[in-house]
């Protein structure tokens, strides 16, 4: 059923929305899927005049005030109504780790592509759901990380101030506190970005047994902000709309770097749902408030830490040579315990990948498997 521009009702389409996704060649360019159609000239009070099922597959409309005929695919109008985005569920310490046992059932043969696309799709559920996957048998050669990037996703690495590939081992002067072995708290990394990247790749090179510590950890961020709104609302609201400086000024290194970017904490959509969180006490710079809120924002700034830092949501593991860790870098707050290497080595090769082209691999290839492409969002501040 459809209705005029402002009426109201169940399972009913709005005509002018309808008028504006219309596919027609007028409107829409069909080698490209791109808009051609100025919305400017669509009649604020439109209706339909006819609309009919053809071939059963798409909706032709005819609209009276412009005298416009056109039509919508069924198949994508019922996707764009019914789209429901999955809710983010926190990864349980109790779990077993989410795990691919074998990077070469990711990539496959040409005989055997249905067992690589199932691995994949596995891959993509863990990556979407749990927030991250480990994936084991990788050889420890030195840029292996970036070729599983492209060889997995199909995709190039995510190229940073820190280049294509980064190390993560102790070493003097560290540029980043990464590349020492103290200890890491949970953050994101990269927040002074105004686009951090999506997914982290940290791949094990070498972790000899004389090393103690090191163990990774991962915290659910979308999860602590959750909870954030709804154990301590008032604080919340302060997090979410006071902005906190986040920045990188470095310049006793290679390529000296003054980055600076302002957000807050937490974002949220409309309906004060969680898209997003921001979280790297290491690079914060001075907060910009006034005197006034100064005091609520500590306070605030305190209990949200207090959540993240808590043990019970803390994932903790020992990456082995040869494995992968891969995580969505804008859900999952990432931090090691401080290691000592008096006789011995841990060096991670790592990378990262865009999230907006990660979250559409996923989608295409789960729709190629006939697979639904609802999936939960994705912290890149889309609830879509």
């Amino acid at each position: 059923m459809c209705r005029k521009n402002g009426e109201h009702g169940q399972n009913v389409v709005d005509a002018q929305w309808l008028r504006f996704q219309c596919m027609c060649d007028t409107c829409r360019q069909p080698s490209s899927n791109q808009r051609m159609l100025d919305c400017a000239d669509i009649p604020e009070d439109i209706s339909i005049c006819k609309a009919t099922i053809v071939d059963g597959n798409r909706l032709s409309v005819r609209w009276a005030e412009d005298a416009h005929d056109g039509w919508i695919g069924l198949d994508w109008l019922y996707d764009a109504v019914h789209y429901r985005e999955l809710p983010i569920t926190p990864f349980q310490q109790n779990q077993k780790l989410p795990r691919i046992d074998d990077h070469r059932l990711l990539i496959g043969s040409r005989t055997d592509k249905t067992h690589a696309t199932l691995a994949k799709l596995q891959f993509y559920n863990h990556l979407l759901l749990d927030g991250f996957c480990i994936v084991s048998g990788l050889p420890t050669t030195e840029g292996t990380v970036k070729s599983f990037v492209e060889d997995v996703f199909a995709l190039p690495v995510q190229k940073t101030i820190y280049g294509e590939i980064f190390d993560v081992l102790s070493t003097p002067n560290p540029i980043n506190v990464a590349y020492s072995n103290a200890e890491l708290k949970p953050h994101i990394d990269l927040v002074y970005y105004e686009s951090p990247p999506g997914l982290q790749l940290l791949h094990c090179l070498r972790f000899d047994e004389t090393v103690e510590g090191g163990e990774s950890t991962l915290v659910d961020g979308i999860f602590a902000a959750e909870e954030m709104i709804r154990r301590y609302p008032q604080e919340a609201e302060i997090l979410i709309n006071t902005p906190a400086t986040f920045e990188k000024i470095h310049f006793n290194r290679d390529l000296p770097v003054w980055m600076r970017y302002s957000r807050p904490h937490i974002a949220v959509d409309a309906n004060k749902k969680v898209t997003s969180v921001f979280w790297a006490p290491q690079f914060e710079g001075p907060l910009r408030a006034t005197q006034d809120v100064i005091s609520k924002y500590y306070s605030a700034y305190r209990k949200f830490a207090r959540l993240i830092h808590d043990p019970s949501v803390k994932i903790q593991f020992r990456l082995q040579p040869g494995e992968v860790l891969v995580f969505n870098n804008r859900r999952m707050l990432h931090g090691r315990n401080a290691f000592t290497t008096s006789s011995g080595l841990r060096h991670f090769q790592g990378c990262y990948v865009h999230i907006d082209e990660f979250k559409s691999q996923a989608q295409v290839s789960l729709k190629k498997a006939g697979k639904s492409i609802s999936v939960p969002h994705v912290a890149n501040q889309s609830c879509f």
